[in-house]
Order: structure tokens, then C-alpha cells, then sequence
């Protein structure tokens, strides 16, 4: 989406609301297979802080990807935010950046708000998605799904730091 700034930077409007959806389909992160479902919608307003230009988005997509734990298809809501400082053309200095979560580069009026968007959909995805909060994976032994069943495996989990100390007290 262009965003049409004249208005706003000649004066005549202290405030410039906007909204829309971008068509996303997947993404192909390293081994990651992410699938946008439906489009990524955005909202957002441009104004004045202490006399200089800022935008904020807020953006909100569903993803499916498979759990990272149990491997069945996943599908998560995501809303996040972006917002930063107005600038025309790309150079800033460091100490014009400073503060700012991101810069927001214009030319003659007009702002391109796609590439800001698609990046904060990427930053915002999760490091690891899960269909639940209280999955419990598979067993590492089996394979055992053990969110619908449990095995008899045994597992004996102990760091390697410390493995060591169970010599110290003889099994009697």
C-alpha cells in the first residue's frame, strides 16, 4: 500500500488513518514451511511526536506450520505492532535513529508501507509454534505421541554436569 503523506506534511491533516490487507502465502525460513492463512490485515495512523512525523501499525495474521513438538499441523493468531519514525529518503545518521524501533523512508509524498509489514511478520513469528500451550511432544525413546497416549519408557535425564555425583552414593 502507498500512503499518499502530503497532506500530513504540508499541515493540513495532524492525523492520517489507514487500513488494509496484504495476499501472503508461504514463506520458505531454512527448513521452516510456514503458510500465511488469509491475509495479513493492518492498521495504522500517522502523526506528530514532539514535532517529528511517526507511524504506527498494527498488524494481525493466522499461520499454520506444523507443532514443533508433535509434528501435527499447527495454526496460531499473531497480532503485533510497528512503529517508527518518518524520514525522507534512506540516509540517517545513528544519532537521528537513536530511540526509534524503525525508520520509515519516504520519497516525494508517498510511503511504501509492504516491506515494513512483511518484515515485522517475520520478525514476529515464533521461534518455535506449537498447536498448545501444554503439548507434550513425542517421546524421544519411542515415538509415542504423548498427548493422546502415555508409554512405559524410561528416561533418565541427567546432566552431564552432575552425572558424576550418582557414584558417590553406592545402590545398595
Amino acid at each position: 500500500m502507498i500512503i499518499d503523506l502530503s497532506s500530513f506534511l504540508d499541515g493540513t491533516n495532524d492525523f492520517l488513518h489507514f487500513e488494509g490487507q496484504l495476499e501472503l502465502k508461504a514463506f520458505n525460513l531454512g527448513a521452516r514451511n510456514i503458510e500465511i492463512v488469509g491475509p495479513v490485515k493492518y492498521e495504522g495512523g500517522v502523526f506528530k511526536v514532539d514535532g517529528e512525523g511517526t507511524i504506527d501499525i498494527k498488524v494481525n495474521y493466522t499461520y499454520s506450520e506444523n507443532c514443533h513438538r508433535c509434528l501435527k499441523p499447527a495454526t496460531n493468531q499473531i497480532k503485533t505492532r510497528v512503529s517508527g519514525k518518518l524520514a525522507k529518503g534512506k540516509g540517517m545518521s545513528d544519532e537521528e535513529y537513536d530511540g526509534y524501533d524503525e525508520i520509515f523512508s519516504y520519497e516525494n509524498d508517498f510511503l511504501e508501507i509492504d516491506d515494513y509489514i512483511l518484515n515485522q511478520v517475520v520478525v514476529s513469528l515464533p521461534m518455535k509454534s506449537l498447536c498448545d500451550s501444554d503439548c507434550k511432544g513425542l517421546c524421544s525413546i519411542c515415538g509415542t505421541d504423548l498427548n493422546n497416549t502415555k508409554c512405559n519408557c524410561i528416561q533418565e535425564n541427567i546432566d552431564p554436569r552432575l552425572e558424576k555425583l550418582k557414584n558417590f552414593f553406592p545402590k545398595n
